[in-house]
């Protein structure tokens, strides 16, 4: 079984790549340089999960003129907090991993989406329709795995601690600094989920 898995270096897709590997997939990680601000620490962090998992190195598409499209994950000017959606990010992602997967004969490929939808190309009937785009697109069987979309961040942790999965060195921040910068959407549900963890343990 092959299959390709959309990799940005974070804790899901950690997660997908750990669980998939242990299932027995011979894995193709493929990042999208999509122009985001966090791309060369994604990059980074992607190709050390890669090692650590004893997989092979992870693959990358140059779409960044897609940060045309306004969006706080492409542009320093706009805010992270509130104006980080990007119109068909998801969608871009599964259709060029789509064209990857289909031109290698692979009709697997698995994305990191998760519970509690944000935005509307979160969800499993977005999952499901993109299937079908894609199938219909290549003209040959396909599957989109989403393996974690009914997972909240708190249990994705949980789930990657459990299996040990390198999350250590992984990365999420969407402003791209070295150090996390609190205030994106990303690091604000890792810092819920930890803080959940945490009471949830003392409670």
């Amino acid at each position: 079984m092959q299959a390709v898995v959309l990799s940005s270096g974070g804790v899901d897709s950690t997660l997908i790549l750990k669980m998939l590997g242990e299932r027995g997939y011979d894995l193709y990680p493929l990042h999208i340089n999509y122009g985001q601000r966090s791309c060369a620490r994604e990059w980074e962090a992607i190709q050390r999960v890669c090692k650590r998992l004893n997989m092979r190195p992870p693959h990358q598409f140059d779409l960044s003129g897609y940060a045309e499209i306004p969006s706080a994950l492409t542009n320093p000017h706009l805010d992270l907090a509130t104006q980080a959606f990007l119109p068909t990010r998801n969608l871009l992602f599964l259709v060029a991993a789509g064209a990857y997967a289909a031109s290698r004969g692979i009709n697997t490929l698995a994305i990191g989406l998760v519970a509690n939808p944000i935005f509307p190309d979160q969800t499993e009937d977005f999952v499901k329709a993109a299937e079908a785009a894609i199938r219909t697109a290549v003209g040959t069987p396909f599957a989109v795995l989403a393996p974690l979309i009914k997972l909240d961040k708190r249990a994705v942790l949980e789930l990657a601690r459990t299996v040990d999965a390198p999350i250590g060195v992984t990365y999420y921040c969407h402003a791209g600094r070295e150090l996390p910068c609190g205030n994106c959407i990303a690091c604000q549900e890792r810092i819920a989920a930890e803080k959940s963890m945490v009471e949830l343990k003392g409670s």
